[in-house]
């Protein structure tokens, strides 16, 4: 499957799920389908660009700074959001000749596939180790982050703003094997864990050779 169909296929199935665009343009002829996508890039690109000029917004002081990166950017995200919906107009012009309702069907015998055999990315038993590792680090600096802030938050509450030399670095002290213990603790957690991950990671169904070609 080439990139034109592949990007058809995701725009009709992730923001075209009626299918009202891409029945739509299927049905008139291709003379008009290409008449359209010219005209809406012109207007597209003349709308965005004449605003752009009218709108200098640089050029008002009383605008902070971060207000006019924010709508900058906003414009940005705009120009490049028409482009991609052209794009994505355009390449339906590789799958009008593709049977999409056996394609639909088929995705859709996969999805409940996934979902009764959970199959799905975001489970920790299907993602490639390298993943699984990312995930771990995060959950570690998350619950890190939040435990330091508790410390903390505790220490100021019990000693105040100005504790004494002696306080302190008992403090430091108890911090960095409290650390220790939570580090040693979440390795030993997660080496549990991840050994039960690879063990499942064994049971894992094939999706059928029939339609697993399809994607």
């Amino acid at each position: 499957m080439n990139i034109g169909k592949r990007l058809g296929l995701l725009w009709l199935t992730t923001f075209d799920k009626s299918q009202f665009l891409f029945k739509s343009l299927k049905s008139v002829s291709f003379i008009y389908r290409y008449s359209f996508y010219i005209l809406i890039t012109v207007s597209l690109w003349f709308l965005i660009e004449k605003i752009g000029s009218i709108i200098d917004i640089r050029a008002y002081n009383s605008i902070p700074v971060f207000a006019q990166t924010l709508i900058i950017f906003c414009g940005l995200f705009i120009k490049y959001a028409s482009i991609i919906f052209v794009t994505a107009l355009a390449s339906y012009e590789a799958i009008y000749d593709f049977d999409v309702d056996k394609y639909l069907e088929e995705l859709k015998t996969k999805k409940q596939f996934i979902k009764e055999n959970k199959l799905q990315k975001w489970r920790l038993r299907n993602m490639n180790i390298f993943f699984r590792i990312l995930s771990y680090i995060g959950l570690w600096c998350f619950l890190y982050l939040i435990i330091e802030d508790i410390l903390i938050s505790a220490f100021f509450d019990i000693y105040g703003h100005n504790p004494t030399k002696e306080i302190y670095i008992k403090f430091l002290i108890d911090y960095d094997l409290i650390i220790k213990y939570f580090t040693g603790i979440y390795l030993i957690t997660i080496m549990i864990l991840d050994f039960f991950v690879r063990k499942n990671r064994k049971a894992i169904k094939e999706f059928p050779a029939e339609t697993h070609h399809k994607e």
